[in-house]
Parts: structure tokens; C-alpha cells; sequence
């Protein structure tokens, strides 16, 4: 099979990163040093970022049978990578602070980072499994990274069982589809879905369920988001600043191409199905976060129901181009917020290592000692609870448009329930920085080093991007129409 230039530009992306994982290997086995470590990991993120300029160009494109690249999957990876870029620069304080194997880290991160470019461009199940392995086997290395740290070995065997799982009904349900099909290409999935359209096949549609069952666990959506809390209360602040935005974007993205093709068929079992998980994921995460006094269970139970809210994108009928926008600027306020709240945490965890930071009580009062990072996460929050003013009410104010172009009355009603009980949860936080602080948190600030500064500044650039594109939307909006409609 022969591979043609500019088959090989297409995946630049995919071959920057692998060649950055090799040297960083020679590296490793030649000299242990932390910064060059660090400083060839970023260099590799920021051109393989780089490359999708390049790549756009030339887009969309087939890569053999094995990946499908168009504008919109090249969106999502400017995502992904823009998160481990910020992973790796927030890692570095962590990891000279507190750890003697350092450089590993960032081989974990760049292995994971490669499985979720491979996940997104996937055309072949094949990929999509090998995929979805390379993103998670790396995930469970790097939770367990911090093994010292109590509750961290149990977060490592919990996600790993998870992961076991979803391996087990991927595969299984792989092979009831090529049961069917003869055949491991979407584009043969999809062929059959057409020509069965009145009758599907009960064990292709068993198939599907299997995948798409696969598919929830890793976005963590009700009823199959169990133990994500503890999964998020032993990981670090670092980890999960990668895991619960690079990750899921990647999953996302092909459960989107997916589902969207069995909504778009009336496969009615599966848009009530939908419809289920979709109030079941609201209500349960919003209800629970309200309950919660440790902030990383509180945002985990916040990320079931931000996906149960994402999920509705795909109850479109046939604008498919307005379906994909309400996907992009969901996705891009949600990259946004979850970065900024776990880098605010990582920083705490710096500035004050004698104090428990990942309680909710120890933000009281912030705003009285820290004003600058109080606003930070008060704007940040607010954009998690759709406020006006934040790119998080246009992603939100998107999904009810789609809602009434749909005429889904009653499940608007049930998640105009969740968004008010899930605003009561964040305020009540954001309620506590403004309060009179407790003796306890009076602690001496640590001074922050270069790298601590500079990551006080990704977190101040995150509030303002937070701010602007919630007042002018056009700036994201342009961006994310001008991406064509995903094609297998």
C-alpha cells in the first residue's frame, strides 16, 4: 500500500509526536535531566500544534482505510493538544517539587496524547480500539503517578478496572458488528444502516449498544459514572487537568460521528436511550455536586452532568452543520473551565503545601487574601454554571436553541431543573471566597518560582478568553462554522 505525500502531511500531527516520544526516550536512557525533558515535550506539542496550519490546507483527506482527517476532527486536536501543552507546563513545579522520576511523566502524557489523535481520526474499528488503548493504559500511569498520596493507588485500580470493562464490551462489541458487516471500516457500519434502514439487524444494533455502553463509561455518563468521583478525589490536581479534558474530547468526538448517524436514521431504541441518560446525567450529577464538600469529587460529578448537557447535541433531525457548532463551543467553554479549575488547584497546592487544598472549605475567604485568584475561579465557575457574560451561557444558551428548534419541551423542562439546581451548587462555592476567612487558611504564602508565574498567567489569559468570547461569541463561532461536517 502506498502512502503519498501528502497522506504523510495529513498525519504530521501524529508523526511529530511519535517522533518526539523516541528522542525523548534517547533522553532518558542518556541523561536524566528534568528541564530538557520538559522542554523537548513542549516543543513537540507546540509543533505538532503548529502543524494542523498545514494540515488544514490539504484537508479532508483519507489515510489509507485506517484514518479520516476533515477540519472538525483537526478542531478537536488543536484541543487535546492545547491541554497537554498546559499539563505539561503546570507538571513541572509539581514534579521537581515532590517526585524523583520525573521524565517519565511526560512519556506517559505524549503516549496518551497520541491515542486520542488516533482515537478522533479513527475510520477503522481496528484503530478505534488500539486508539482508546494507547489513550488509557498511559492514564493509568499517570494516576498512579503520585502513589505516595493517599487515595491515589485506589483511583489507579478503580480507573483500571473501568478501563478493563470498557475494553471487554468494545471488543465484543467490534465483533458482533463484523459479524454482520464482514467488515471493521465505519463507512461499511454506516453502509449497512442505510440499506437496513427498516428493519436493523438486532446484533448490529447489539454491537452498537456495546460500543456506545463503552463509550459512556469513558465519558462517564449515568448510569455507568461509577466510582468516577473516587477516580477524581485520588488523582492530582495535575493528572486531571489532562484526563478529564483530553480524554474525553478525544471519546467524544468519534461517539459523536457514531451516534449522530444512528439518530440521523430514527433508530428510535437509541434516541430514547438517549433521552434517558441525557435527564438521568443532569439531575444525578447536579443533585450530587450540591452534597459534595471535597472540590475534585464536586467536579466530577460536575463532568457527568457537562456531558449529560453535551449529549443533547445529538438529538438534532437534519441540520447536522448547527448540531456540530453547538459540539465546538460546548466543548471549547468545557476545555476551557476544567483547565482553569484544576490548574487553580495545582497552584493552591503550591502557594500553601501545608494546608489540605482540596476541600471546599479551604477557599473561604480567598477573595480577602488572594483577590486576583478568587476572581479567577469566580469567572471560571460561572462559566461552568452557564451565567450570562461567559462562553459557558453560549454553549448553554446553543443547546436550548437546539432544544426548541427540536421541540423537545420536556426534556428542556428537566434540564432547565438540573441548570438551576447545578447554579445553586457552583454559587455555593463561589459564596465561600467571598466569606470571612478561617484562622486556619492564614497561612504564609510560598513564593512562586518562573514556572509558578507562568502558570498564574495561563490561568489569568483562561478568565479573560472565559470573559471575551462569552461577550463577543462571533470570535469562537466564526472559527467553529468554518469547519465542514465530519464525513467517514
Amino acid at each position: 500500500m502506498i502512502v503519498s505525500a501528502k497522506q504523510l502531511i495529513a498525519c504530521s500531527p501524529l508523526l511529530i509526536l511519535s517522533l518526539t516520544v523516541i528522542i525523548i526516550i534517547l533522553f532518558i536512557s542518556y541523561n536524566r535531566n528534568h528541564f530538557c525533558t520538559f522542554l523537548c515535550s513542549v516543543i513537540g506539542l507546540l509543533l505538532s500544534f503548529f502543524s494542523i496550519c498545514i494540515v488544514k490546507t490539504i484537508v479532508p483527506i483519507n489515510v489509507t482505510m485506517l484514518f479520516h482527517i476533515d477540519k472538525y476532527s483537526l478542531l478537536y486536536i488543536s484541543m487535546v493538544l492545547l491541554s497537554s501543552i498546559i499539563t505539561c507546563i503546570f507538571a513541572y513545579s509539581w514534579l521537581e517539587n515532590s517526585f524523583y522520576n520525573r521524565n517519565e511523566f511526560y512519556l506517559l502524557l505524549l503516549l496518551s496524547t497520541i491515542g486520542c489523535i488516533s482515537l478522533i481520526i479513527s475510520n477503522h474499528m481496528s484503530v478505534f480500539f488500539i486508539g482508546m488503548e494507547l489513550m488509557s493504559l498511559p492514564v493509568l500511569g499517570l494516576i498512579s503517578y503520585a502513589h505516595f498520596e493517599r487515595n491515589a493507588l485506589e483511583a489507579a485500580i478503580k480507573y483500571m478496572i473501568l478501563s478493563c470493562s470498557i475494553s471487554v464490551l468494545a471488543l465484543f462489541g467490534i465483533a458482533l458488528i463484523y459479524s454482520i458487516t464482514g467488515s471493521l471500516t465505519f463507512s461499511s457500519l454506516i453502509y449497512e444502516l442505510v440499506t437496513s434502514i427498516s428493519h436493523p439487524d438486532s446484533i448490529l444494533l447489539c454491537g452498537l449498544g456495546l460500543i456506545i455502553f463503552a463509550f459512556s463509561f469513558k465519558l462517564s455518563i449515568f448510569p455507568f459514572h461509577i466510582w468516577t468521583p473516587d477516580v477524581y478525589k485520588g488523582t492530582s490536581s495535575t493528572v486531571l487537568m489532562y484526563v478529564s479534558t483530553a480524554t474525553k474530547i478525544a471519546v467524544f468526538s468519534l461517539f459523536f460521528k457514531i451516534f449522530i448517524f444512528l439518530i440521523s436514521f430514527h433508530v428510535e431504541f437509541f434516541r430514547i436511550m438517549l433521552e434517558i441518560m441525557i435527564c438521568a446525567s443532569v439531575i444525578f450529577g447536579n443533585f450530587m455536586a450540591v452534597f459534595q464538600t471535597d472540590i475534585k469529587r464536586f467536579l466530577g460529578y460536575s463532568s457527568i452532568s457537562q456531558f449529560g448537557y453535551l449529549l443533547t447535541s445529538l438529538l438534532i433531525s437534519n441540520d447536522f452543520n448547527f448540531s456540530l457548532e453547538v459540539v465546538g463551543i460546548y466543548l471549547v467553554g468545557y476545555l476551557l473551565s476544567n483547565i482553569g479549575m484544576f490548574g487553580l488547584m495545582s497552584i493552591m497546592s503550591i502557594l500553601k503545601k501545608d494546608l489540605k487544598f482540596d476541600t471546599i472549605t479551604f477557599y473561604r475567604g480567598l477573595f480577602w487574601n488572594n483577590p486576583l485568584l478568587a476572581s479567577i475561579i469566580t469567572i471560571i465557575l460561572f462559566s461552568l454554571s452557564g451565567i450570562p457574560s461567559t462562553l459557558g451561557f453560549v454553549g448553554k444558551f446553543y443547546l436550548l436553541s437546539l432544544i426548541v428548534k427540536e421541540n423537545l419541551w420536556m426534556l428542556g423542562i428537566i434540564l432547565l431543573i438540573g441548570s438551576i439546581i447545578g447554579i445553586y451548587a457552583y454559587l455555593k462555592i463561589v459564596v465561600y471566597l467571598y466569606l470571612e476567612p478561617l484562622d486556619s487558611n492564614n497561612s504564609k504564602n510560598v513564593v512562586l518560582d518562573f514556572f509558578g508565574k507562568l502558570c498564574m498567567f495561563i490561568l489569568f489569559l483562561i478568565a479573560i478568553l472565559l470573559l471575551l468570547l462569552g461577550i463577543f461569541p462571533n470570535l469562537i463561532i466564526g472559527i467553529i462554522s468554518n469547519s465542514e461536517p465530519l464525513l467517514f
